[in-house]
């Protein structure tokens, strides 16, 4: 490969084979073509054919020819600063007290692996984490104890149940509980703890839920219909009736008193954080 003369004030070179030539041959021994340099050393095909070619005038200056060298070498495992001493360079313009932009290392593999599949992993976990806990809690209603209950200056209704399900209720009186304040203000106010308890039908199973503090119920039926749901004030009794089996949900459980069937039902062991979960069969 002949050279080329890039400058009348280029230095002389130094002895033993130009810079290029080391490493055009060190890229064929590695069956390396200029393209697949050009990619890993992020230049063009013409700055590595330049290089190989000791063409140092079509390069940007002498400061990056260094650096090009120096990356090239590294690449193909060369002492790279024995190469930048062979180079016969142009008289540097730039050397004089002006700001020169540093060559900057390529990182090539060191042999240990990348490590972004650690760091993926970690994310997916986490991810996993939100997700379930999400799924979890995402069907648990707030604390009722922060939702503001309705102040009626009328009744309360007597319960919520599905019409289809319920024959026509016999108007039945319970003990009154004591009015809250502002339930003594109103002069049409009644009583909340007066109720309408449906006949019981044969075949349908019935729960009545006697509230002592404000809580959100929910019940389904064995076909999975919701047959009632709503935030009951302290001192509601309500009856529910469906087809068994029936899956209920109360907030504030332990401010509830659960009757199924006319048989008192313990809500503790199915009570998590005052949320109660049973089903009643």
């Amino acid at each position: 490969m002949s050279e080329v003369d890039v400058s009348a004030e280029s230095a002389v070179p130094a002895p033993g084979q130009r810079p290029g030539r080391v490493l055009a041959e060190a890229r064929d021994s590695r069956k390396q073509t200029v393209a697949e340099i050009a990619q890993q050393l992020k230049l063009s095909t013409t700055q590595i054919e330049a290089l190989e070619a000791d063409d140092y005038a079509r390069l940007p200056g002498p400061v990056f020819v260094r650096g090009f060298v120096r990356n090239y070498a590294r690449l193909m495992e060369l002492d790279g600063e024995a190469l930048v001493a062979r180079l016969s360079l142009p008289s540097d313009p730039l050397a004089a007290g002006a700001a020169l932009p540093h060559s900057h290392n390529i990182p090539f593999p060191d042999g240990r692996g990348p490590r972004w599949p650690i760091y993926a992993a970690a994310i997916v976990v986490l991810a996993a984490i939100v997700v379930l806990f999400e799924f979890m809690y995402s069907n648990t209603p707030a604390s009722v104890d922060t939702v503001p209950a309705p102040q009626p200056d009328a009744a309360q209704p007597a319960m919520t149940t599905n019409p289809q399900d319920i024959p026509p209720a016999a108007p039945v009186q319970l003990p009154a509980a004591e009015p809250s304040a502002s339930a003594a203000t109103g002069p049409a106010a009644e009583p909340v703890a007066t109720v309408s308890v449906p006949a019981k039908r044969a075949g349908i199973a019935e729960v009545q839920m006697v509230f002592d503090r404000q809580s959100w119920v929910e019940v389904r039926d064995r076909d999975d219909r919701i047959v009632f749901s709503q935030l009951n004030p302290a001192g509601a009794v309500q009856h529910v009736q469906g087809q068994a089996p029936l899956n209920v949900v109360i907030g504030n459980a332990s401010g509830v008193r659960v009757t199924y069937n006319g048989k008192l039902v313990d809500l503790a062991p199915h009570t998590r954080v005052e949320v109660a979960r049973l089903t009643l069969d």
